[in-house]
C-alpha cells in the first residue's frame, strides 16, 4: 500500500515537473527585423547581443542567394558586412544542476569563398570549434551539457574570419534533458520499494 501510494506521488511530481521543466532558451531569428526583409549589420535581436564586429540576418528568400533551414523564415551570416566576423552572444539565463542539450543548425557560407571557422561556447560546459566548407549543407549540431551547480551563462557563437561571408546560424535552442526527470523517479520508485522490504 505504502508502495503504490510512493509510485502515485512520485508520478505526480515528474508530471508536474514536466510540465514545467519547458525550453530554457529558443530562437530561430524569425521575428527579427522588418517583415520579409534581410539587414546587413544588424544589431537588434531580442535574444542577442553582438560584440567585436558584425553579423547579417537573413531573411528566406533573399537577394544574396542564401537559403535558411526549410527555404523560409531568417538565419544569421556570422561574418557581417564590415571585414570584421561578429560574436553573437544570448541573454543570460540559469541553469540548474542536470542534464540539457543545446541544438543548433548550421550550413557554409553558401557563396563560394574558402573554408569558415565558429567556436560555440556555453560557460565551462561546452566549448567546440566547427570548420565548415562554402558547400556543406544544412546540418543540426546536438551536445549533451551537464551542469552540476546552479550557474547563470550564456550561448556565445564566435566567429573566425572577416570576408563578409561565414558560416551561417538557425534554430538555436537549449532543453532541459527529460532523462535527469526520468532517473530521478526511478531512484525515488527503488528507495520506496527498498524501504517497504525492510519493514517486511
Amino acid at each position: 500500500m505504502m508502495y503504490k501510494r510512493l509510485a502515485t506521488i512520485v508520478t505526480a511530481t515528474l508530471f508536474a515537473a514536466s510540465a514545467n521543466a519547458g525550453v530554457i532558451f529558443q530562437d530561430n531569428f524569425d521575428a527579427e527585423g522588418s517583415s520579409g526583409a534581410s539587414a546587413l549589420n544588424y544589431n537588434s535581436f531580442d535574444n542577442w547581443t553582438v560584440e567585436q564586429g558584425t553579423v547579417d540576418l537573413i531573411a528566406d528568400p533573399n537577394q544574396w542567394g542564401i537559403d535558411c533551414v526549410g527555404g523560409t523564415g531568417k538565419c544569421v551570416d556570422l561574418d557581417g558586412s564590415t571585414g570584421n566576423a561578429g560574436t553573437l552572444q544570448s541573454i543570460a539565463f540559469t541553469l540548474d544542476p542536470g542534464t540539457y542539450t543545446l541544438s543548433f543548425d548550421i550550413s557554409g557560407n553558401q557563396r563560394g569563398s574558402s573554408d569558415d571557422t565558429m567556436l560555440v561556447t556555453l560557460g565551462g560546459f561546452l566549448s567546440e570549434s566547427f570548420t565548415l566548407a562554402a558547400t556543406a549543407p544544412w546540418q543540426t549540431i546536438v551536445r549533451d551539457i551537464t551542469v552540476s551547480t546552479q550557474t547563470t551563462d550564456s550561448i556565445i557563437f564566435n566567429h573566425d574570419g572577416g570576408d563578409n561571408i561565414g558560416i551561417i546560424l538557425d534554430n538555436v535552442s537549449l532543453v532541459p534533458e527529460p532523462g535527469t526527470l526520468a532517473l530521478l523517479g526511478l531512484g525515488l520508485l527503488g528507495l520506496g520499494g527498498a524501504r517497504r522490504r525492510m519493514k517486511s
